[in-house]
């Protein structure tokens, strides 16, 4: 009986393991999709690695936005700026905005706004500047079509999203000359297609400005979070075929796996959010006519160390 039980528990494991192969294939098969970029790696940039903070467990990926269909390219303007963290120490999950009007030393040029670093020099001078003025090391970076959310929305069915009547009054106006389904938002909760969640993340000129546009971006990117967490491995790879063609990334196929593995065994069902520079961490002025964030750059980089290498919980 025991030999009997033993035969038994050998085969499952080898079938255990051969399904466990196939599932790596095609995933690999799947991560092809995406546009590796032989020529940026982060780890080639010059910074002083030894002067920035990082801790095992702790994996930092610079997250950047952007519109593929006029700045689909290493030197453009970006959308949005991220660090997403994948902090298998505490077993969270977090996204921190960076605002683009913070006026920051961007390295060998002049002081300037925080997103003129990507369009001077592209990734690598992005991280040059973040490197510079928050003293973080990143892992890798990701640059995805923001755009491509809409296919993504569709794709999983919408995504729950809640918007304010001010939110919604700007939509409805923004958009009364196109006939799309902008027209069917209500103020409270809404089932977004992907056409309404773009529009709606793209808000700039409701509530505090550029604050508010970020913290709509987390909010959709959160809903999606939400809604792929239930999915099963061959929807979640249909919905990769439909995102990954408009990614660029240097995090290998073995490096996503082993991230993707670490999100599972962590169990996590949130997303832990921030944005820099912080409440009472900033002052407002204009430069050069530009208007801009003066940032308490301690204050700042505490926060943002904490935030990202401490419990939130």
């Amino acid at each position: 009986m025991k030999r009997v039980l033993w035969i038994i528990i050998f085969a499952a494991a080898i079938l255990g393991g051969h399904e466990a192969a196939k599932m790596k294939y095609q995933l690999t098969e799947t991560l092809s999709l995406m546009d590796r970029d032989s020529e940026m790696d982060l780890s080639d940039v010059e910074v002083s690695d030894d002067k920035l903070l990082s801790q095992d467990k702790v994996v930092n990926i610079l997250l950047v936005g952007a519109d593929k269909r006029e700045y689909w390219s290493q030197k453009g303007r970006s959308d949005s700026v991220m660090i997403a963290t994948i902090d298998m120490k505490n077993k969270e999950l977090k996204l921190t905005s960076l605002m683009r009007d913070m006026y920051v030393t961007i390295p060998g040029y002049e002081n300037a706004k925080f997103n003129a670093a990507y369009s001077y020099g592209g990734i690598s001078l992005l991280y040059q500047t973040i490197a510079e003025n928050f003293g973080i090391k990143l892992d890798g970076y990701v640059i995805v079509d923001f755009a491509a959310f809409k296919n993504v929305i569709n794709t999983i069915g919408g995504v729950d999203v809640e918007i304010t009547q001010e939110e919604c009054d700007y939509l409805l106006k923004t958009y009364a000359d196109k006939k799309t389904s902008i027209s069917k938002l209500q103020p409270g909760l809404n089932k977004m297609n992907g056409t309404q969640a773009l529009a709606y993340t793209r808000i700039r000129y409701v509530g505090p400005g550029d604050f508010g546009r970020t913290q709509r971006q987390r909010n959709v990117l959160n809903a999606i979070f939400k809604e792929a967490k239930s999915m099963s491995f061959s929807e979640l790879n249909g919905l990769a075929d439909e995102i990954l063609p408009c990614v660029k990334t240097d995090v290998t196929n073995d490096e996503i796996i082993s991230y993707l593995m670490s999100v599972v065994m962590m169990g996590t069902t949130e997303i832990e959010q921030m944005r820099i520079p912080i409440d009472n961490g900033y002052t407002q002025d204009r430069i050069n006519g530009q208007a801009v964030l003066i940032v308490d750059w301690e204050m700042n980089r505490d926060a943002l160390t904490k935030f990202i290498f401490e419990s939130n919980n």
